[in-house]
């Protein structure tokens, strides 16, 4: 799949993992026009005020000082229209949930598969020029 429609994207990747953040991270700035990262929620909030062009925020779940869903909704109440991905090894019920209320475009459970997530990326792109 052709990934072309997000090399002018900049993507704010939250992950406590530093050792999955720091691997994925390299294989998304291949792709996007820049990649802002943060190892917890509070400083994934913090990243994403400071930095008002970022186009999509992918998050993992469980972290320490703030959890992915509330960071979510955090930036959600600042920007409704941010699309977010969340990630997480935890496939329970009630993620799903909260996932939904918040308004989060897409749920992807690890190991992450990189062509899975840019081709939700790159769908959410498509289909909101259309």
């Amino acid at each position: 799949m052709n990934f072309d429609n997000l090399r002018d994207k900049v993507v704010l990747y939250v992950e406590d993992d530093v050792a999955i953040m720091n691997s994925f991270s390299k294989i998304l700035k291949k792709v996007f026009s820049e990649v802002l990262t943060a190892e917890n929620g509070m400083d994934g909030l913090e990243v994403f005020k400071a930095n008002n062009h970022i186009d999509f925020v992918i998050t993992d779940i469980k972290m320490p000082k703030m959890d992915g869903l509330e960071m979510a909704g955090e930036i959600k109440k600042l920007n409704p229209d941010i699309p977010c991905i969340l990630t997480t090894a935890h496939a329970e019920y009630d993620y799903f949930l909260q996932a939904d209320e918040i308004g989060i475009y897409r749920y992807i459970t690890k190991p992450l598969n990189i062509t899975d997530l840019l081709t939700a990326i790159s769908e959410f792109i498509d289909n909101k020029k259309s």
